[in-house]
């Protein structure tokens, strides 16, 4: 009886022993990482944090493990993208979950050209992390990706939240400028546009803005007044038809100050298509006739 009343003791005292020295152990393993890790020693940092994740994960406790993230950082230093993808994915759901998680996450994703993935990442970390330190850098980024996905309201949403730094980053004006165009805010494209051409007078996507603005207006002005006049010949009408047509020649002049230099710059086929309309409305046929030529290719 005393034997088996000793064992009932000694069993537990044997298990906390265990324990306790498993928990040094990994606590000296993550020393190691982090101090490999904070001299740039990335593959030794990775061992370590490996090992650590190795044991945590054997005894089935992965939500308690501290160094996923870290890992995933160390991986991902070391170029090993989807090793650091499955450590990201992981610490979310850990208590090494922070900030630099959806930061890694949406690294990763940008490198294996995840759109929608990259910008959830970033979405969780404004919504987690409002002031979080890289804040400023995760709305540009989330901006451009809203550009070109074509969230084009929750672009404008965000919009104040990178505004501040279109002076020094003139891509995020043209995201805007292209953002606004699909909206039709016309206002918002043209003050854009002025801002841009005012930093860069051959900016591409703002020279195709003031073009097309001034060939709509001259196109649709066209059409409208030779429509009324069709339909009423008269000598008031034929006046009026002339008067308005000064109008049109003006804009058309216009549009063609801005395609010109943009056919310069980028002679696409649908630039040459607006310079052979502009200059048929113009009367000067060679001209085109040898952009039509152009448009074709």
């Amino acid at each position: 009886m005393n034997k088996i009343f000793r064992l009932r003791w000694i069993a537990p005292i044997l298990l906390l022993v265990s324990a306790c020295s498993t928990g040094s152990h990994l606590t000296s393993i993550n020393q190691k990482g982090n101090q490999a890790f904070a001299s740039h020693n990335f593959q030794a940092a990775l061992s370590a944090y490996e090992q650590s994740i190795a044991s945590y994960e054997n005894r089935g406790k992965q939500k308690e493990c501290p160094v996923y993230c870290k890992a995933g950082q160390a991986a991902l230093a070391l170029g090993q993208n989807d090793k650091a993808l499955g450590f990201f994915e992981k610490a979310k759901y850990t208590a090494s979950e922070n900030a630099e998680t959806y930061i890694g996450l949406s690294s990763c994703y940008r490198k294996i050209d995840n759109l929608s993935k990259e910008m959830d990442a970033l979405q969780t970390y404004l919504e987690k992390y409002p002031e979080g330190q890289e804040k400023q850098k995760v709305s540009d980024r989330l901006f451009a990706i809203y550009t070109e996905s074509e969230n084009w309201e929750k672009a404008v949403t965000l919009w104040p939240s990178v505004k501040a730094q279109a002076d020094s980053n003139h891509r995020l004006l043209e995201d805007y400028l292209i953002v606004n165009e699909a909206l039709h805010n016309t206002k918002s494209c043209d003050s854009t546009a002025n801002v841009l051409l005012h930093v860069d007078k051959r900016n591409k996507i703002a020279l195709a803005w003031k073009g097309k603005k001034y060939y709509h207006l001259a196109e649709n002005r066209y059409q409208k007044e030779m429509k009324a006049y069709e339909a009423h010949k008269t000598r008031k009408q034929y006046a009026h038809l002339l008067k308005a047509f000064k109008k049109v020649t003006a804009d058309f002049k216009l549009s063609l100050n801005y395609f010109k230099p943009l056919y310069r710059l980028d002679p696409k086929p649908i630039y040459a298509r607006y310079l052979a309309n502009i200059y048929k409305r113009l009367d000067d046929k060679a001209k085109a006739q040898y952009y039509r030529s152009k448009a074709k290719r």
